[in-house]
């Protein structure tokens, strides 16, 4: 199950990595990013994370000492969802062994890859005085699903909109307001929208008939949405995870 993607090539940075930088960053792809709680993280252990000076951040995005948490799981309050910073579960973007660049860590089915990148760029390798360059290219497992991802200077210039892909994968998912009214109206009745076909019925049910033709045409959004909470003008309705 699922899709794999390979990756051949190496993002050149301008000095090598710190010994921690490199360590945290290897035991930060080790680690299932999970939704967990910060306040249990506070003192716990976690000797990676504190070399490099981070926090445990928020919902525990920064945390790696999950060996101390790999038994109770006491911490996580959401063991399928990421901390709503971050785009996935799992980030394959590993150092070098010498410290001087970023590869793929050779792990399948690593999805969100520009995503993560991006997400590396932004919170570890700019703000430590890291500048990223290089060519990576990527193929999945259908033949037409070829690329390449190019770096310059902490920017990634392909594929284009890579900023744009990270804020998407932490935001709320924004639905017209049609959207928005019935699925606050079953919120309001305790309904939960888990089962699409179950929620398309309902809105026929309640009135809602363009709501209900819009989510077979917009399954990503929808899917998107109970993960990460449904927007409009601001307002988000967060999914509980019964729902999901």
């Amino acid at each position: 199950m699922g899709y794999t993607t390979t990756f051949d090539g190496i993002f050149h940075l301008n000095k090598r990595l710190l010994d921690s930088e490199a360590i945290y960053l290897l035991e930060f792809s080790r680690t299932r990013r999970m939704k967990r709680n910060p306040a249990i993280l506070q003192s716990i252990p976690d000797s990676a994370r504190e070399a490099v000076g981070l926090p445990v951040g928020e919902e525990g995005c920064y945390f790696v000492n999950e060996k101390w948490d790999e038994d109770s799981e006491v911490s996580v309050v959401d063991y399928n969802r990421p901390p709503k910073t971050q785009p996935g579960l799992w980030c394959k973007w590993i150092p070098t062994a010498d410290g001087g660049g970023i590869k793929w860590s050779g792990v399948e089915k690593f999805y969100d890859y520009v995503e993560w990148l991006q997400y590396l760029i932004d919170n570890f390798l700019k703000p430590w005085g890291y500048v990223l360059n290089g060519e990576v290219n990527w193929q999945g497992e259908r033949e037409e699903d070829i690329g390449t991802i190019v770096v310059a200077r902490n920017l990634i210039i392909l594929p284009e909109g890579a900023q744009e892909l990270l804020r998407y994968a932490v935001s709320p998912v924004s639905v017209p307001k049609f959207v928005w009214d019935c699925f606050k109206t079953m919120e309001a009745t305790g309904f939960s929208l888990r089962d699409w076909k179950e929620v398309i019925d309902k809105a026929v049910e309640l009135g809602h008939g363009e709501a209900a033709l819009w989510i077979k045409p917009n399954f990503d959004k929808y899917f998107d949405g109970m993960e990460r909470g449904f927007e409009f003008e601001g307002e988000v309705m967060e999914t509980q995870d019964e729902d999901l």
